[in-house]
Order: structure tokens, then C-alpha cells, then sequence
């Protein structure tokens, strides 16, 4: 997951997620793959692009309400969101990646 082009100018950014995140991402695919290999595949690629645009960038999510810092850029195929935010040193941190009609709220607090 998150494949970069080593040449890219973002490539020194570290991006990390969290086990929350990983397993989000898990899971949506574990889903997809039971209607259709193929579909894990292209979310799988939606996660990876959605990242590539968040470190091109990072301010141009909107900010999540009632959580200071943190951002949520929505996928462009699929019905999912990637909450995360840039942490002191600079690196990017996915904190989860959640249904759009998932109750964010109690998801992002846990």
C-alpha cells in the first residue's frame, strides 16, 4: 500500500498509518475483494492516489470538525474518507480511512 514513485519530489515525506488505518484499509479491501477481485485492486489504487494528492496537498482537505488537526480528503471512486494530519517533524500520519457513512465521530475518538 502506498506505492510512490521513488522519483517523486514528496518522496522523502514519511507517511505513516496507523494500525487503526491499516486495518481500515483491510478491511475495505477484504470487502471489495468478496464482490470482485478486481475491485480490491482499484481501491487499493483510490487509497494510494488519495494519498498522493494529500502530500501534494496537505492543507487542501477540509478540516474535520471538533478535531484540532486533523484533516479528511474523500476518495475518488469510492465512498471513503482518509482522515489524517501532519504531525510535528513534518510526517504525514493516516489516522483512518472510514465509510462515508460511518459515524466518524466515535471512530476518530477510539
Amino acid at each position: 500500500m502506498v506505492r510512490r514513485p521513488q522519483d517523486a519530489p514528496w518522496s522523502t515525506l514519511r507517511i505513516v498509518l496507523t494500525p487503526h488505518a491499516v486495518c481500515d484499509v483491510e478491511e475495505a479491501c477484504d470487502y471489495y475483494a468478496g464482490i470482485d477481485p478486481k475491485l480490491s485492486t482499484r481501491f487499493a489504487d483510490d487509497v494510494d492516489a488519495a494519498i498522493e494528492r494529500i502530500v501534494m496537498f496537505p492543507r487542501g482537505a477540509p478540516a474535520v470538525e471538533g478535531f484540532d488537526k486533523l484533516r479528511r480528503a474523500r476518495m475518488r471512486r469510492f465512498p471513503y474518507g482518509i482522515f489524517y494530519q501532519q504531525t510535528p517533524a513534518e510526517d504525514l500520519l493516516v489516522v483512518r480511512v472510514l465509510h462515508s457513512r460511518r459515524h466518524h465521530a466515535g471512530a476518530l475518538e477510539g
